[in-house]
C-alpha cells in the first residue's frame, strides 16, 4: 500500500508543484519554509489516524520531501501495536463478573482479583500491555553520508500521525499514566476488599464488603471503556502535533548538506511509536555511543524548549552532551529555547529507555503541556510561523555543533 502511495505521488509531481505554487501565493512565503511545508500536510492531507491512508499519504509527502534535499530514502513496514489497549475492558468485565460471583465462590472471585491486581502492576511498571490492536505502518528514514570521516551519526525523528481528538478528562483516564495508576489502585483495593470479605468477621460485616467491591470493579470498567473511546475518536488536524516537527525535520534537512563528520538520518515514524522505534533498531543497531538522537514532538506554538528530563514515574535524563550542546546554541544566539522537565514521553524518551543517548525538542504551554494537543482545534492558525523558523535553526545549529566535536 505505501510503495504504491509512493509511486502515485512521483508520477504526480507536476500538479504538486501547482498546490505548493498556489500555497506560496496565498501565504506570502517561500513553499520550502517550515510554516508551508506544514501547512501541506495539515491543509492538503488533513487528519493523519494511526494505521490510515492520511498516515501514509505523510510518509510518502515526507519521501518526496527528503529526496528532493537529495538524502537517500527507505520506506519499512511493521505491524504495530495501536495503544491504548483492550487490557482495561477486559479488567472491568472480569471484575464486575468476580464481584457478582463472589457471594457463591469466594475462592475463585478472589483469584480472579488477584490476577487483575498483577497484570495492572506488570502493565504499569512497564509501561506495556497484554491486548492490542495490531496495524499496518511504516517508518520513512532518510540518510546522508558524512563528507570526511565519520566521527558521529545524528539521528532526528518526527511522528507521522496525529493524536486523537478526546477531552484531556478521557484521555488521561484511558490513555494516560493517570489512569494506568488509577486502574492498578482500583485493582488492588479490590483484592483487598475481596480478601478481607472472606474473612472471619459477622456476617454483616461480610456483606457490607462485598457490596463495597462494586466501586472499584465499577471504576476499572470505566477505564476501559475510556480507553476504547480513546481507540475509535478522529484524528485531530495535527498542525502542532505533529506536521510542526515534520516540517521542522525537513528544512532541517535541507540545511544540513555539508557535514564533515556526522552521518544525518532523518526518520519519520509510523503508527504506534513505540513499535517504530522497536522496528527501527530492530533493523538498524546503532553503535550506543557514536549514534545521538534528537526527538520532535509538538512543535509551533508556546515556548520552544529542549527537555532535559522526561516521563513522571520514571523520569528519563536527557544526554549531558545533546544538553551542553544546545544550551551552547542558545547561548550563542542561533536560537530560541530553554530547557524543561515534560511529564509525558516523547520518542527521545522511548529511546532514552533503552540505553541511548538521546534529547528531546518540544513546545510547551505554561502548564508543561504540548499546546492544543488532542483538540480539533489545532490547525494552521494555531501555528506560529517564527516559531517554526526557530526551531528549524535549533536543530541545525544542534548538528552543526555535534559535527565540531573531535
Amino acid at each position: 500500500m505505501y510503495r504504491g502511495i509512493i509511486d502515485e505521488a512521483r508520477l504526480d509531481r507536476d500538479r504538486t508543484d501547482m498546490i505548493r505554487a498556489t500555497e506560496s501565493q496565498s501565504t506570502g512565503r517561500s513553499v520550502d519554509s517550515p510554516f508551508a511545508i506544514a501547512a501541506q500536510i495539515v491543509e492538503t492531507i488533513g487528519p493523519r489516524p494511526p494505521g490510515s491512508i492520511s498516515e501514509a499519504k505523510t510518509a510518502a509527502f515526507l519521501d518526496a520531501r527528503l529526496r528532493q534535499s537529495g538524502l537517500r530514502l527507505s520506506a519499512e513496514s511493521y505491524r504495530a501495536s495501536h495503544a491504548p489497549d483492550y487490557d482495561g475492558i477486559v479488567y472491568g468485565v472480569l471484575a464486575i463478573a468476580g464481584v457478582i460471583g463472589f457471594y457463591w465462590t469466594p475462592l475463585v472471585a478472589i483469584l480472579v482479583f488477584a490476577a487483575c491486581c498483577g497484570a495492572t502492576v506488570l502493565t504499569l511498571w512497564y509501561d506495556t500491555a497484554f491486548l492490542n490492536r495490531r496495524i499496518l505502518s511504516q517508518n520513512v528514514i532518510a540518510t546522508r553520508a558524512a563528507e570526511g570521516v565519520m566521527r558521529w551519526r545524528l539521528v532526528v525523528l518526527a511522528p507521522l500521525c496525529s493524536p486523537p481528538a478526546v477531552g484531556r478528562g478521557v484521555l488521561a483516564l484511558g490513555a494516560g499514566l493517570t489512569g494506568r495508576i488509577g486502574r492498578t489502585l482500583a485493582a488492588t483495593l479490590l483484592l483487598a476488599l475481596g480478601i478481607a470479605a472472606a474473612a472471619p468477621f459477622s456476617f454483616e460485616v461480610r456483606l457490607w464488603l462485598w457490596y463495597a467491591q462494586a466501586a472499584p470493579a465499577v471504576a476499572l470498567l470505566v477505564q476501559g471503556i475510556a480507553a476504547l473511546v480513546v481507540q475509535r475518536a478522529p484524528a485531530t488536524p495535527g498542525a502542532i502535533s505533529y506536521a510542526g516537527a515534520l516540517a521542522t525535520l525537513i528544512c532541517a534537512a535541507a540545511h544540513l548538506r555539508n557535514l564533515q563528520h556526522t552521518e544525518l538520518w532523518m526518520v519519520g515514524v509510523g503508527a504506534g511509536s513505540g513499535g517504530g522505534i522497536d522496528d527501527l533498531l530492530r533493523r538498524y543497531p546503532f553503535e550506543p555511543q557514536q549514534t545521538l538522537f534528537v526527538g520532535l514532538d509538538g512543535i509551533g506554538s508556546g515556548e520552544l524548549c529542549y527537555l532535559a528530563a522526561e516521563g513522571a514515574l520514571h523520569p528519563q535524563q536527557a544526554d549531558t552532551l545533546l544538553l551542553r550542546l544546545a544550551a551552547c546554541v542558545v547561548d550563542s544566539g542561533q536560537a530560541e529555547a530553554r530547557p524543561r522537565a515534560y511529564r509525558g514521553i516523547t520518542l527521545a524518551g522511548m529511546l532514552r529507555r533503552r540505553g541511548l543517548r538521546t534529547l528531546g525538542i518540544a513546545s510547551l504551554d505554561r502548564y508543561g503541556r504540548i499546546p492544543y494537543r488532542n483538540e480539533r482545534n489545532d490547525d494552521m492558525s494555531r501555528l506560529d510561523a517564527a516559531h517554526l523558523d526557530n526551531s528549524v535553526r535549533l536543530i541545525v545549529g544542534l548538528a552543526r555543533s555535534i559535527d565540531t566535536i573531535s
